[in-house]
């Protein structure tokens, strides 16, 4: 399964739906999403990820070789910038392991997830 997208592009797309001036658009957009929502439904049901389905979204999450300890802090991550409608920063780095980094303000989220490419 090929994706429709490219990091860089979806990168920019997640940082434009959480700036300042959309996070409260965006919270409103993917309210409904139930407790489990993790980041890859909210960024799917913001239609960042120009997946066609459901069923492809669960192929590609299942596929990402990301550590699932790394893919439920992205989750927390994404659902309390949600929930607080705080701004959230997100990047994509090389590096030597994989690794999420999350800081917080009471005026910004910042994730860096590192993947070993």
């Amino acid at each position: 399964m090929g994706t429709p997208f490219t990091r860089p592009q979806l990168v920019s797309d997640i940082n434009r739906a959480f700036q300042p001036s959309r996070i409260s658009e965006t919270a409103d957009r993917v309210a409904h999403l139930a407790a489990e929502a993790d980041a890859f439904d909210i960024v799917h049901t913001l239609g960042l990820f120009n997946l066609p389905s459901d069923a492809e979204l669960a192929a590609y999450r299942a596929d990402l070789k990301v550590p699932a300890l790394n893919k439920a802090v992205l989750g927390l991550a994404f659902k309390h910038a949600v929930a607080t409608r705080t701004p959230l920063h997100f990047s994509i780095v090389s590096g030597h392991a994989e690794m999420v980094s999350v800081s917080t303000s009471d005026t910004l989220i910042s994730v860096v997830l590192t993947r070993v490419d």
